[in-house]
């Protein structure tokens, strides 16, 4: 096999495996305000877009626009089939 020639286009090979959300697992999404010394925030919840529009309305009420956002859920790589452990037993 020959080495690669620098600057050539390299063939991806395609993905076996993909990662997405846990069927059984939760979502938990949170926010904070960054303006200051704001303190505002959001407390957990497992409805995420609900967060977008906390932050939207505590912008609109304060005029403050800057956020951290965090969603967090238990994920599971499976074969890019889809075929995988059962999720009932993934850990």
């Amino acid at each position: 096999m020959s080495a690669p020639v620098p600057g050539a286009a390299v063939e991806a090979a395609p993905p076996t495996r993909r990662i997405g959300p846990h069927p059984r697992g939760e979502t938990v999404a949170t926010a904070h305000c960054l303006d200051g010394g704001c303190g505002w925030g959001t407390p957990p919840t497992a409805v995420p877009p609900g967060v977008n529009v906390e932050c939207l309305a505590h912008a609109t009420a304060t005029g403050h626009d800057t956020f951290a956002v965090t969603v967090e859920y238990v994920a599971l790589v499976t074969d890019a089939g889809g075929a995988g452990r059962d999720p009932d037993t993934a850990a």
